[in-house]
């Protein structure tokens, strides 16, 4: 290394130790270093680690599982210095630096380079976060709004506040360099809810959005290409929201709810469209009401599965009555509940039969199943669990419904784990969740997470406790990337089965673990009422 970067580093390593003993974290002392030194952000948190290129290098390619990387110092060099010389890193790389130095890979681009990625790039970059291995690190963590009290929070408003136009201002500037198209987009966004926006209107073609425009803005009459959008829209968001959690997804549904509200009530339709439209308004009160449940603000999620209910109750579509009475039973069985879990239960399986759609009443099979071995605590679950396996592998057709998409046999045989938990057959449950994790889909977080708090709960019962707190602390790591109060609740449901082994050495790692991410753990034994 030349000398007087070497004096750089140097300086910039005591600095580090000196603001370290401050507990601030890295992505506060990259900003103080920012005023001193104009280099790129992969330079800054580098400085910030007080590390050589060496040491990047050779920590970048043990990370690779594979053990095929073959990074370079002059390579990683050109990085560094990219874009005013060098080489731009790829996404992927970007990633790996994020893991390295315990931060969002977002930090470690400008916006300049950030707009030169292409869409995928862009979404690996944008949900690539490790801040939490800073042991300095505190995420905001604030309690979940109770229904009926003042703490309950109020919907997002419609247009932003001037502070965060600007914050979407910045984000479309770097997301869009034609000046058109960023106004497009930035109107689009705002109103969509946001920047949250902006990782769904990215996949979209510069006709698709133009369409859409039109359509928030009343231009000419909406057609089953406009429709079209919004459904795709629906889709990208249900994965959003297994990927990132439902803080992220909230603003943007209730946005888009409401745009579709207003063109119900101004448009024009035939009724064909409109029935499409209403079928829209549908999925997102069914797609906010999951979301506001998963934050259990049970208010809010009854509010929306209500509008949904009213929805479904003028189309006259009995699946999607279905669908939403076993939501509620769902919610209603997480809340400790059984009655009212009985009682949406039965309308469900009513509502299933009248609809004739075999993929729907699998899905209710399997609701019956949890809330028989959750509610009862009997083997009447399987059995329902069984049906729902049958009826899941029919052959799919046009007349199955789109949040029907997650419906197959693998999906809902992994529902086993929750209902051999309940009857306390750790063996079985052991055995169905090992299968489960090898199969489950690496973007799917909240469901692995959940999984891995079953396959915990299963262990505790066959006193395996080693094994136990390493798969809790597993879930934890989920966590910290997820906004799902209930995963967190999941979490200190389960570590509370744990109280009989305080003393154990991995329950003391595992307590210091949640301590360090402000988990807090409720030493009261609760039923283990989680919902995937």
């Amino acid at each position: 290394m030349p000398g007087e970067g070497y004096r750089i580093l140097l300086g910039c390593r005591r600095r580090s130790e000196a603001l370290r003993a401050c507990r601030l974290t890295f992505d506060q002392i990259a900003g103080v270093f920012a005023l001193d030194h104009q280099v790129s952000p992969l330079r800054l948190y580098r400085y910030a680690h007080g590390r050589t290129a060496g040491d990047v290098v050779a920590a970048y390619n043990d990370l690779d599982p594979a053990g095929t990387a073959t990074l370079r110092a002059a390579r990683f060099y050109d990085y560094e210095a990219w874009p005013q010389a060098g080489r731009r890193p790829g996404a992927a790389a970007v990633a790996v630096f994020a893991r390295i130095y315990q931060t969002t890979a977002r930090r470690l681009v400008t916006d300049e380079v950030y707009a030169s990625y292409g869409v995928r790039d862009r979404d690996l970059i944008d949900r690539t976060d490790h801040r939490h291995l800073d042991p300095h690190y505190r995420r905001e963590v604030s309690a979940p709004a109770v229904a009926g009290t003042k703490g309950t929070k109020a919907l997002p408003p419609l247009v932003p506040a001037p502070t965060l136009c600007a914050d979407l201002l910045r984000a479309v500037g770097a997301e869009e360099a034609d000046v058109k198209r960023r106004e497009l987009l930035f109107e689009l966004a705002l109103v969509l809810g946001g920047t949250p926006a902006l990782g769904l209107l990215r996949h979209l073609t510069p006709p698709e959005r133009e369409r859409l425009a039109a359509a928030a803005r009343h231009q000419g009459p909406i057609d089953a290409a406009t429709i079209d959008v919004l459904d795709n829209l629906t889709a990208r968001l249900w994965r959003m929201d297994e990927t990132m959690g439902p803080r992220q997804i909230i603003p943007v549904a209730d946005a888009k709810r409401a745009m579709v509200d207003d063109i119900l009530k101004r448009g024009s339709l035939t009724p064909v469209l409109r029935d499409r439209l209403l079928r829209v308004y549908w999925s997102l009160s069914h797609l906010s009401g999951w979301a506001h449940y998963d934050l259990k603000d049970y208010q809010g999620a009854t509010q929306r599965y209500g509008e949904g209910l009213a929805v479904a109750h003028e189309l006259r579509a009995p699946a999607l009555l279905a669908h939403l009475h076993s939501l509620s039973a769902n919610m209603a069985l997480h809340q400790g509940k059984p009655t009212v879990a009985m009682d949406h239960s039965f309308a469900a399986e009513g509502w299933a039969k009248n609809s004739g759609n075999r993929l729907q009443q699998s899905a209710i099979s399997l609701m019956m199943a949890r809330v028989s071995a959750g509610a009862r605590h009997n083997e009447g679950g399987l059995r329902f669990l069984d049906r729902a396996i049958d009826l899941a592998g029919e052959k799919r057709n046009e007349a199955d419904l789109r949040h029907l998409f997650w419906v197959s046999p693998e999906r809902i045989a992994r529902h086993a784990l929750f209902c051999l938990v309940e009857l306390k057959q750790p063996d079985r449950a052991i055995a169905v969740a090992q299968r489960t994790l090898a199969k489950v889909d690496p973007d799917w977080n909240r469901e692995r997470g959940i999984i891995q708090l079953e396959y915990a709960a299963a262990l505790i019962q066959k006193r395996e406790i080693p094994e136990a707190a390493a798969m809790i602390g597993a879930a934890v790591q989920i966590s910290v990337k997820h906004s799902s109060v209930r995963l967190l609740h999941s979490i200190q449901q389960t570590r509370a089965r744990l109280a009989p082994w305080e003393d154990n050495k991995h329950v003391r790692d595992l307590d210091e673990q949640l301590r360090s991410l402000s988990i807090y753990v409720r030493h009261v034994q609760e039923p283990f009422l989680e919902n995937v």
